[in-house]
């Protein structure tokens, strides 16, 4: 639910721009210039594939926040996680665990005793009420020039997983068939590379560094 600035080549945010009404989005995720029906600017979320003028969202236009869980160790035996209510696409597990409830984050578990694997998944902040912060002004704020950022809204599913994001790893755009639409990911879907991994998240800090490209 997070998304730091670390720093850039400039003062400021580039861009103020019309945000489409039905998109959904956390600062840290990826969007996409489009122009709307008048033919002014407007963002939407971007998915896989996507082409075109992209940024890195530093507004909350959301009902409800996530954050991203990496090689959660879990124990033979042990059959509740940290954090309930996961996207369930998101989950990953190491040989032993699989997930049984996303809304009560449970896994089966077949671990021989002594034994332990590691879990990744996004999941729901409880306690924590969405924002829009375009609701006064219909505009959304973009990083669009090169610059080191950090963020822990990112795809953690089965396809990726933490350990592939290394330093140096292209950063793409996610769809929506893993749930993680608009999240920084390594699967590369056709669209251009948005970033490079500066700093690879771990369990004690999963907050990713990544490098943005120019435009």
């Amino acid at each position: 639910m997070a998304f730091k600035l670390l720093y850039t080549n400039l003062a400021g945010p580039q861009g103020d721009f019309l945000v489409n009404s039905a998109a959904v989005f956390e600062a840290g995720m990826v969007g996409l210039v489009q122009g709307n029906s008048n033919g002014d600017p407007e963002v939407i979320v971007a998915l896989s594939g996507s082409t075109g003028l992209v940024g890195i969202i530093d507004d909350n236009k959301t009902t409800q926040f996530y954050a991203a869980v990496v090689a959660e160790v879990v124990v033979s035996g042990q059959t509740t996680l940290a954090h309930a209510n996961l996207i369930s696409s998101s989950f990953s597990g190491t040989t032993g665990i699989a997930l049984a409830s996303a809304t009560n984050g449970t896994v089966t578990n077949t671990l021989s005793p002594g034994a332990t694997a590691t879990a990744n998944y996004s999941y729901v902040i409880p306690g924590k009420a969405g924002d829009d912060t375009t609701l006064g002004s219909g505009k959304c704020t973009l990083w669009l020039q090169e610059g080191e950022y950090a963020t822990d809204i990112y795809e953690v599913s089965a396809v990726t997983g933490p350990a592939n994001y290394t330093v140096g790893t292209a950063l793409y755009t996610a769809n929506n068939d893993y749930g993680q639409a608009g999240r920084l990911t390594n699967r590369n879907g056709g669209g251009p590379k948005v970033a490079y991994v500066t700093k690879t998240p771990t369990a004690g800090n999963p907050y990713m560094h990544f490098f943005k490209t120019g435009i």
